[in-house]
């Protein structure tokens, strides 16, 4: 049987990919300084694209927030990937504390996430952030089970409902370690190494952990990989992540 190779990306289709880039870019620069007070308008402006290039790729404004949602989740995801520790245990605790802590300050961004976690075949799946590293550490041992549904939903519904206590004004600034360390036990360690993980990863945070914000370089928000390591994860998250920031309220 022939072997196919996938035909080439045309100059088209790279440009497109670069235009929607640009305006998830801008997107998210606007959504940090204006929250949800974000317009189509404002994009556009911030992107140097008319309203008509917008509508070619976003149906709306609401849609245009799901793909940020999406793409700050994605950042997130990534700086714990591409740091480079190896224990999967580390990664999925740096990881999971950086989520909730991230919800905790940007509530914007923590309420879009809710709405669309719980919104069918809105393209938000936080199992896929988590499913690389379950598999790893079911592989070597670390933990009990793997990227099973039952296992995935067990630790994405906790992460979920973590943020809805968060937005609700139900859990303290320590919610995110203990979050960690129950979804450390769920996974199969013991009771003393995922309290241990889970504080490492607090303090990881507390002294501004594996995304560096630069605003000396890059002004306010801009995510920055000057600092952290090499580990390989997927081309377009990678390019996603170097080119925009964090949402902030």
């Amino acid at each position: 049987m022939k072997n196919e190779s996938p035909a080439p990306r045309t100059r088209g289709y790279r440009k497109k990919e670069r235009t929607r880039r640009q305006l998830i870019a801008a997107g998210l620069r606007v959504l940090a300084e204006k929250g949800q007070g974000l317009t189509v308008s404002d994009v556009v402006a911030e992107a140097g694209v008319s309203n008509g290039t917008f509508y070619n790729y976003f149906v709306d404004r609401d849609d245009l927030m799901e793909v940020l949602a999406e793409q700050s989740a994605l950042s997130l995801a990534a700086a714990a990937a591409m740091e480079g520790v190896e224990d999967p245990a580390r990664r999925f605790a740096l990881a999971t504390t950086r989520v909730l802590q991230h919800a905790i300050e940007d509530d914007t961004w923590a309420r879009v996430m809710l709405r669309l976690a719980g919104r069918p075949g809105s393209g938000i799946d936080l199992s896929r952030y988590l499913r690389e590293d379950l598999e790893e550490g079911y592989a070597l041992g670390r933990f009990e089970t793997g990227a099973d549904d039952a296992t995935l939903d067990q630790v994405t519904g906790l992460i979920v409902m973590t943020i809805r206590r968060i937005v609700e004004g139900r859990a303290g600034p320590d919610a995110p370690r203990q979050a960690t360390r129950r979804g450390l036990r769920a996974l199969g360690l013991g009771q003393a190494e995922s309290a241990e993980l889970a504080a490492e990863a607090a303090d990881a945070h507390d002294e501004s952990g594996l995304a560096r914000i630069s605003h000396e370089s890059a002004g306010p928000g801009a995510f920055r990989l000057d600092r952290i390591g090499s580990r390989s994860v997927p081309g377009h998250v990678r390019d996603t992540v170097a080119a925009t920031p964090l949402v902030k309220s």
